[in-house]
């Protein structure tokens, strides 16, 4: 934290200096009101290291709409209910746009991105293309017997190491990633063994660490060029890898297809394969992988570290929950009544039927 400082007021010194021109003020008589900043890097060194709290402290003194400046980023902060709704809901298409961090900016093709892309004709086409294909309840539903099959196979690799300490974050993020390759690719992206999950978990936490955290490119547009930080070479490796196993599957795909032009798998992969044959689609092989790269980033590290939080949870306040297993194998937790005896040892308490 200390070098970060010290590198803001090295370039805040450096630009003073070499560009004046920035310390004129800008007209400002149609945002709301905010703290005051210092030139050049603005608000940035009020934000502290629990920025949230930060704001909130903010909110209090300038009310539920304010506005900050990150380097040359002149930012609104909405802090009320009311306000997000206005932005979120009511004005959504208006909001609709965001800023790309330089991180995100540097993955092969970033226009084909669903996330990241402006809010036009392009990205309804994605979102309907996702709302239709993917997360139709038909479509949950036919997959609902492969769901099953996946949670049995990780309740029996846990099975194997019964008495020692398991990484339930990875494995629950290796099942998740299961479950979405094989919704868009038919295939398990995870061996059975869970062996190469780690690698896929560093690549998609480098992804998401990286365009999270501060970057001096995203305040000071003068400076992207420069990579001071080095994130754009940081996270282009997992980008890269990334793509590269796209690229693999794609290629066994398209040699399929071309050996046999009838049989299809009913994915999702089928359905981008078929948008770029249609005339004037603006489906390719480069624009697909980072649509499908969106989906996996999406579901699969929430959905881990959802469920290591929800083991945490039950682990650490194991005296107010029962696990119940049913006759059916089902699992369901309830809150513990006073006739339970809380476990010493702080274990959950698992019981059936006959409890």
């Amino acid at each position: 934290m200390e070098a970060i400082h010290i590198f803001v007021f090295c370039v805040t010194l450096i630009l003073f200096f070499i560009r004046p021109k920035f310390l004129r003020k800008s007209n400002t008589k149609n945002l709301p009101p905010g703290p005051n900043g210092l030139p050049i890097i603005g608000n940035l060194h009020q934000l502290g290291p629990r920025p949230h709290e930060t704001l909130s402290a903010m909110a209090i003194e300038f009310g539920p709409l304010m506005t900050l400046k990150f380097g040359f980023v002149t930012t609104i902060v909405a802090s009320a209910a009311e306000t997000t709704k206005e932005i979120l809901h009511t004005h959504d298409q208006t909001f609709s746009n965001r800023p790309v961090p330089d991180s995100v900016a540097t993955q092969p093709h970033p226009e084909g991105t669903l996330a990241w892309v402006p809010g036009d004709h392009r990205w309804r086409n994605r979102r309907r293309i996702c709302s239709t294909q993917m997360f139709t309840s038909q479509r949950l539903d036919l997959l609902q017997h492969f769901r099953h099959k996946k949670v049995h196979q990780l309740i029996a690799h846990i099975n194997k190491y019964k008495g020692t300490p398991v990484d339930i974050g990875s494995l629950a993020f290796a099942t998740t990633l299961n479950l979405i390759s094989n919704t868009i690719f038919s295939v398990d992206i995870v061996d059975p063994d869970f062996e190469s999950a780690q690698e896929f978990k560093e690549l998609v936490w480098r992804i998401m660490m990286d365009a999270g955290k501060p970057n001096v490119s995203d305040y000071f547009p003068m400076l992207k060029r420069f990579d001071l930080q080095g994130v754009r070479r940081h996270v282009q490796v997992s980008y890269k890898r990334m793509h590269e196993i796209f690229d693999d599957i794609i290629a066994k795909r398209l040699k399929h297809r071309e050996t046999d032009k009838t049989t299809r798998h009913g994915d999702f992969l089928d359905v981008l394969l078929d948008l770029m044959q249609e005339d004037g689609s603006d489906f390719s092989i480069d624009t697909i992988k980072p649509l499908i790269l969106d989906l996996f980033i999406a579901g699969s590290d929430t959905s881990g570290l959802t469920t290591e939080w929800a083991m945490a949870e039950l682990l650490h306040r194991a005296e107010n929950y029962v696990i119940l297993l049913g006759k059916t194998g089902k699992l369901s937790i309830a809150v513990a009544s006073s006739t339970v005896k809380p476990c010493p040892q702080r274990r959950l308490k698992i019981c059936d039927d006959n409890y």
